[in-house]
């Protein structure tokens, strides 16, 4: 509805007794602007037990003009994760996990008369958010909540997008490179997927003959390809040879050979997020040996460069609003098990070899397709392992090292990644823990989109 300058079953001057996360509400709300009016002009659907924060109306009024739609972060009342940190607009998530909950305001004259009315009657604020909306993220609890259990909605109904060539780089290995094929070659995603190996110079016995041994089945293309180690070219050598070798490929996947599948059926979840309206590029959540996470999406700015989300954490943690449990948008994702619209791909002209041969060439890419308007998502139901470093495990090298400096400074140049947040992180998790850790800021951050 229409606030009301004052409501006093929707505004308070005063912070009520909350769960644990209240303190560090509290010192966010000390940041902000004082005072309890609603914002004028805008519309909400608190409940009679929810209450507008501290300073949340002046914050909310004062976002930009061409903004329709604010979600902001919240309180809940008696819970142990009290203070719910958001990350940017996730459109993809809310098909899934109402992650926006009821902290979401609507600029009046964005709201049609059916939505207002909708809005008044009950209905969840997110199922508003319309496609041509302006979103943005208020990083601020502007919203004090009665606890609610809401059951997550099932999944949208999509078809994959077509044909899937995998690209998988290999050198000796024999067991891992097997491990990785069959993970490919026992899936029952329709057409059948099919594999590229581009093989950088195998010498051991046991892998040229498993290569022997397979280059019959129609489904598995060879190249031996011993040219100095480049991961990037070898990608982008394996996406030219499925393009020539098989027919009407409309997704690359994108494997490293240290990938294994401990269940079958992981690469349909991929190739249905793929399908889902301007998502270009999907990862996959990746477990160590031991099942702890390897893998769950990039945290882009971590260490002034990029790191792995929630590395070492359970199998089962949650993630930033429960996202775990549902695909949901990232700045990035990892190479390592990566599915690609081969739109994506030729609009971007692969991976850049020149700039990243080894490194960061998988977070590059993600930017790039982010910056020409595709988004990036992981999808956590397909949960591969992976034997990280593995294949690759060699004494130091001075010369890699300076290598490896070299690729950290141009994703910093290129990206402008020191100091950056991550969209899809809340800026109040401290960047340079891969587990989510609470920091407290000097400034409020400005909304977000």
């Amino acid at each position: 509805m229409n606030a009301p300058e004052n409501d006093a079953s929707r505004c308070c001057g005063a912070a009520p007794v909350c769960g644990a996360g209240l303190p560090e509400a509290e010192r966010i709300w000390r940041l902000g602007p004082g005072g309890s009016a609603a914002p004028a002009g805008w519309s909400f659907a608190l409940g009679p037990d929810d209450a507008l924060a501290p300073g949340a109306g002046p914050l909310i009024e004062g976002a930009p003009d061409d903004v329709d739609v604010v979600i902001a972060d919240d309180l809940t009342r008696g819970r142990a994760d009290a203070l719910r940190l958001k990350p940017c607009h996730d459109p993809l998530l809310l098909e899934r996990i109402d992650y926006a909950g009821r902290a979401v305001f609507f600029r009046a004259s964005a709201l049609g008369a059916e939505a207002r009315s909708a809005l008044e009657g009950g209905a969840a604020p997110s199922g508003l958010i319309r496609p041509d909306h302006r979103v943005a993220h208020l990083p601020y609890p502007a919203a004090i909540l009665a606890p609610t259990d809401a059951a997550p909605a099932p999944p949208p109904l999509r078809s994959a997008l077509g044909p899937v060539a995998a690209i998988i780089p290999n050198r000796d290995s024999p067991r891992l490179i097997r491990a990785a094929l069959q993970a490919v070659l026992d899936e029952t995603e329709e057409p059948a997927p099919v594999a590229v190996v581009i093989d950088n110079g195998s010498t051991d016995p046991e892998t040229l003959t498993l290569y022997e041994s397979i280059r019959a089945n129609p489904r598995i293309r060879i190249e031996m390809n011993p040219a100095p180690f480049n991961f990037a070219a070898m990608v982008n050598r394996g996406a030219a040879l499925a393009r020539a070798e098989f027919s009407e490929v409309a997704a690359f996947l994108l494997l490293n050979n240290d990938i294994e599948a401990p269940a079958p059926d992981w690469l349909r979840p991929m190739a249905e997020t793929l399908a889902a309206p301007g998502v270009g590029v999907v990862g996959a959540k990746l477990l160590f040996a031991d099942r702890t996470i390897q893998h769950a999406g990039v945290i882009v700015g971590h260490g002034g460069v990029a790191g792995h989300d929630l590395k070492s954490a359970p199998e089962d943690a949650p993630g930033l609003c429960g996202r775990m449990a549902a695909p949901h948008l990232r700045e990035a994702v990892t190479a390592a098990a990566m599915l690609i619209r081969t739109e994506v791909w030729d609009t971007l002209g692969g991976f850049d070899a020149s700039a990243f041969p080894v490194a960061f060439n998988d977070v590059d890419f993600c930017l790039r397709a982010g910056a020409a308007g595709w988004r990036v998502a992981l999808e956590p139901r397909a949960a591969l392992i992976h034997h990280e470093g593995v294949s690759r495990r060699r004494p130091f090298s001075l010369t890699r090292f300076v290598k490896h400096q070299r690729e950290r400074t141009m994703l910093r140049f290129r990206h402008h990644t020191i100091g950056r947040i991550d969209r899809f992180e809340s800026p109040w998790r401290d960047p340079e823990r891969l587990t989510p850790v609470f920091r407290m800021l000097k400034n409020l951050p400005p909304m977000r989109f």
